[in-house]
């Protein structure tokens, strides 16, 4: 198993944690940040495997960055979450690549299969 270079864009401080304990714990890098800035910065800055995005944050909204996100790097798997019954924006983020939209809350099994879905690897 290759370690995968993860993206999280997430305003809650308790999403990044969680990927950092559980997909840290086998040794994926994971890059947290909590903004459009640094969001963008990042994907400029590295190549990502996957990333996982919220669809609502306080300072942007998600499906306006993945728009953003896949202009700067098209290949670029995507994932959002939700906390949210967001049907409309779920619709939107689809029809612009994003591989699927977690439910929050949702556990380490979900990532697991998202992953193996989206890019094809065991995590």
């Amino acid at each position: 198993m290759k370690p995968l270079n993860i993206l999280v864009v997430d305003d809650k401080k308790v999403i990044g944690d969680f990927f950092n304990l559980t997909m840290g714990y086998y040794g994926h890098k994971i890059t947290v940040v909590h903004d459009l800035p640094h969001t963008l910065q990042a994907v400029k800055e590295q190549q990502f495997d996957i990333a996982f995005m919220d669809i609502m944050m306080p300072d942007h909204d998600g499906v306006e960055v993945l728009k953003e996100l896949k202009a700067i790097a098209p290949e670029l798997v995507v994932v959002m979450m939700s906390g949210y019954s967001l049907d409309e924006k779920r619709r939107q983020a689809s029809l612009l690549g994003a591989v699927e939209c977690l439910k929050k809350p949702f556990e380490v099994d979900d990532i697991r299969r998202v992953v193996k879905e989206a890019i094809g690897q065991d995590i």
